[in-house]
């Protein structure tokens, strides 16, 4: 845009805006109910509402189908054909936001114009080219001079040839504000959806397909439900992403997006290679859905800066909505707790490619590290052991060892988890005591040192109210000049706050811990499960087994080594009869 055209265009902008609004009266006449002058005029406010809420899209409206792919190539292949252009060729984009350049077709038209092999490029009307005002007039008025280019719009007069269309400009501004509109439209539609507890996807998660009878609704597709459930199996004997992968690989079967493509259906995902190659970033996505796949509605975990904007940005879990229970559900508690934690920890296999049971369960006792499992092809079964990663790390992050051999660890695990069972089944209301006793002496340590370490906090701030009063009298005295009045309220200004944050924390914190209790019910429905436990396996420790804490050994290095471990079991905790002591030999 030339500096005398702006010129003009400021000029003439009360006169523009006169004949924007004169079009906006006549579409509101037009648009008005009644069928006379009088019966117009008195309904003259709907119709200025439907002129201005329709804005551009009303002409397309009244058009019908005339900005369907197959109208606008009938429009423009006509006008071509009735000026003498024989030779043409189509660039199309279906279904693809004008509000984004980087479309297929587009950029081949520009990659040909760089070539020579364009001429002329005609479009139906200018929102077809695109709806970034900027980007359409560096192309039309930049890029298609420098390359000769003459540029068409048919429907809205535009023709490079006849000079400049001062209208043009306006034009390419008034369609980018429809576009902005219509996003912000959009967004506000799906957010009283989101917040409705409907699904804002477009496809649903693999496992599961869109109602036949209700799209709103989520059901299982059986055949690709099979496998999500077969990869939570996998889960819960202590596979990690891609060691599932390369499983479904050797099983053959179908990636998802070839599933998808087998049965004709549409896909966001396009993957080239073999139908068979799964992913590990394919099995985490899955594991990452837990939530989905226990038949819960999870909205608004993504968003995007701005509707020109299509990166992806992740919302914090503060801000998802989470409807349960709204389709029905294809993993178990168990399968879904397990991917959880995987998730959580991002368990690693070890360097000979294995995955341990107890991988991103164990922890350390005076850190709260992880501890991993310590592996090497020279070593024995019974040499194999877990070790603190602070302690590894760093001696300033722990400053003991914590390790336990493998096998020690089993034979602890799985004697305190027949005990458990066994208690549980054979003597239910003593158990569910035993429990409800354990879980209030928990929250009542827990409570307690957060009640102090509240009760501290707020002192703390009332003392530092009185320092900011003692410092400003001081000030208007004079025994204290005003820059060391303000580095020291600086200082204790920002102690305050983080301060008052900790305080904000603990008490929700204490709020939460108040209103909790024991899930003795479920732990009690996988007990019935499992009458009997022959052996240890990774489905069993993840189906009881939420975390296991490793104390330091005492006396490490000699004869009699005494360590203990702690083991909280999923919904109830660490029990008195959960504490396991070892004191064999090393």
């Amino acid at each position: 845009m030339t500096v005398g055209l702006k010129k003009a265009l400021i000029l003439n902008l009360p006169y523009l805006l006169f004949v924007y609004l004169f079009d906006k009266l006549c579409q509101a006449v037009r648009l008005a109910p009644g069928l006379d002058a009088s019966e117009k005029f008195l309904h003259l406010s709907q119709g200025f509402t439907e002129a201005f809420s329709s804005g551009l899209s009303r002409d397309d409206e009244l058009q019908g189908d005339s900005n369907s792919i197959v109208n606008q190539k009938k429009i423009l292949e006509k006008y071509a054909r009735e000026h003498g252009y024989s030779n043409f060729k189509f660039y199309v984009d279906d279904g693809i936001s004008g509000t984004t350049f980087n479309r297929p077709g587009f950029q081949q038209m520009i990659a040909d114009i760089e070539a020579g092999l364009v001429k002329r490029v005609i479009i139906k009307d200018m929102s077809r080219f695109g709806r970034d005002y900027l980007q359409v007039g560096m192309y039309t008025e930049i890029m298609f001079p420098e390359h000769d280019i003459h540029f068409i719009a048919v429907n809205d007069g535009v023709d490079s040839t006849q000079g400049d269309n001062e209208f043009t400009p306006f034009r390419n501004i008034i369609n980018e504000w429809y576009a902005k509109d219509t996003s912000k439209k959009i967004r506000a539609v799906m957010k009283v959806k989101g917040n409705a507890g409907e699904h804002l996807t477009v496809l649903p998660p693999y496992g599961y397909m869109k109602s036949s009878d209700d799209k709103k609704q989520w059901v299982k597709d059986e055949e690709a439900a099979q496998i999500v459930y077969e990869i939570g199996l996998y889960i819960m004997d202590g596979l990690g992403p891609s060691q599932i992968a390369r499983k479904l690989t050797e099983r053959k079967i179908l990636t998802p997006a070839a599933y998808y493509a087998s049965k004709g259906r549409t896909t966001n995902v396009t993957k080239k290679g073999s139908p068979y190659a799964w992913d590990s970033s394919t099995i985490a996505d899955i594991m990452d859905r837990w939530r989905e796949y226990l038949g819960h509605t999870v909205n608004f975990k993504t968003r995007k800066k701005s509707y020109k904007s299509k990166k992806t940005l992740h919302n914090p879990e503060s801000e998802w909505k989470i409807f349960e229970n709204t389709h029905e559900a294809i993993w178990t508690e168990a399968i879904a707790d397990a991917a959880r934690l995987a998730r959580q920890s991002r368990r690693r296999p070890t360097k000979m490619g294995e995955m341990g049971m107890f991988s991103g369960m164990m922890f350390c006792a005076d850190c709260g590290s992880i501890m991993y499992q310590c592996r090497a092809t020279n070593f024995r079964r019974d040499q194999e052991y877990y070790l603190c990663s602070g302690y590894r790390k760093s001696r300033d992050v722990c400053g003991q060892t914590h390790s336990i051999r493998t096998v020690i660890l089993e034979e602890l695990v799985l004697q305190n988890l027949r005990e458990i069972v066994s208690f549980a089944s054979q003597r239910k209301d003593d158990f569910v005591k035993m429990v409800m006793d354990a879980d209030m002496r928990q929250r009542n340590r827990g409570l307690a040192k957060r009640k102090k370490t509240l009760a501290d906090a707020e002192r703390r701030i009332a003392e530092l109210d009185t320092i900011f009063k003692r410092l400003y009298e001081d000030t208007i005295s004079g025994k204290l000049s005003d820059e060391r009045f303000q580095k020291l309220s600086t200082d204790y200004e920002k102690e305050q706050h983080q301060l008052q944050d900790v305080a904000t924390a603990l008490r929700d914190e204490i709020e939460t811990e108040e209103r909790k209790s024991a899930n003795v019910e479920r732990f009690l429905s996988v007990v019935e499960r499992y009458t009997e436990i022959p052996e240890l396996t990774p489905c069993i420790l993840h189906e009881f087994v939420e975390k296991i804490v490793v104390h330091a050994a005492s006396d490490p290095k000699g004869k009699n080594r005494t360590q203990e471990i702690d083991i909280y079991y999923k919904g109830i905790g660490a029990l008195e009869v959960s504490k396991v002591t070892s004191s064999r030999q090393e």
